[in-house]
């Protein structure tokens, strides 16, 4: 289990969000309290004041919908990967396992819930994962934390998952033999009244926001100066790609992963 914090350069979210602890678990208490200094006042609501909570209890770490906080909410839960290795979600047939190819070391620069890191850390891969928003960065720490407690998850990632609260931008600028750079953007929806996908995603958007055009090019051409291979990118089938000169493209069913030489 390895994590890092590197707070000085994380990036706060980006709506207001209330945070309530319900636990005496000392381990999710110190990390409670690193949220709320982070947050401070002009960053912590009430939850009669904010769309989501962040809830630290029984469970670990959970994003709750304020006005149901007693209920259960969304958390980071690797246990739920279906970890039969070649089939399902552990398939190398897949677009993004193709996109990195044979190359086993790998940074993932905007972590998310994770998923995508996990699953690939599962395959076999050594995978870095950055988050900088410290909230998204304390659900990942919680839910790797929960994945070891479990023997055959923590046998089947072997170590091989990483951590990083920060900013990629200025992160991966000190990395040193990284094969790959994976990047995943919160891309706008099609149509701009489209209701916000469910689940996960949904509070992901409303925490981070979308893409910001100018900082992902920014992290793309850094990653193509920090990776020793290749850039991956995932985008939806309706985005425009990141650059003119992708190497070579693997399209799912609504998104594609585009493959760029490094620099």
């Amino acid at each position: 289990m390895s994590f890092s914090k590197t707070r000085q350069s994380s990036v706060p979210q980006r709506n207001g969000i209330a945070v309530v602890v319900d636990t005496l678990d000392k381990r999710l208490i110190e990390e409670s309290q690193g949220i709320i200094q982070l947050l401070g006042k002009d960053g912590q609501e009430s939850p009669e004041e904010s769309m989501f909570t962040l809830f630290f209890g029984r469970d670990g770490i959970e994003l709750r919908l304020s006005h149901q906080v007693h209920h259960s909410g969304k958390r980071v839960d690797f246990l739920t990967i279906d970890r039969r290795i070649g089939t399902g979600n552990l398939s190398k047939k897949q677009p993004l396992p193709k996109a990195i190819g044979d190359h086993t070391a790998v940074v993932d620069a905007t972590a998310g819930f994770g998923m995508d890191a996990a699953r690939l850390a599962l395959m076999g891969y050594t995978v870095t994962a950055i988050e900088q928003t410290p909230l998204m960065s304390a659900m990942l720490r919680d839910g790797l934390w929960r994945a070891e407690m479990d023997a055959d998850c923590k046998e089947a990632l072997g170590g091989r998952l990483t951590i990083i609260d920060s900013d990629s931008t200025q992160y991966l600028q000190h990395l040193k033999g990284v094969e790959v750079v994976y990047i995943d953007p919160m891309f706008p929806p099609k149509r701009k009244k489209s209701a916000l996908p469910p689940g996960h995603i949904q509070a992901l958007q409303s925490i981070v926001g979308f893409e910001d055009p100018v900082k992902t090019k920014e992290l793309f051409n850094i990653a193509l100066q920090t990776a020793t291979q290749r850039v991956v990118v995932k985008r939806p089938l309706h985005a425009p790609q990141i650059a003119s000169n992708p190497t070579t493209i693997h399209q799912g069913k609504i998104v594609r992963y585009e493959v760029y030489r490094s620099a």
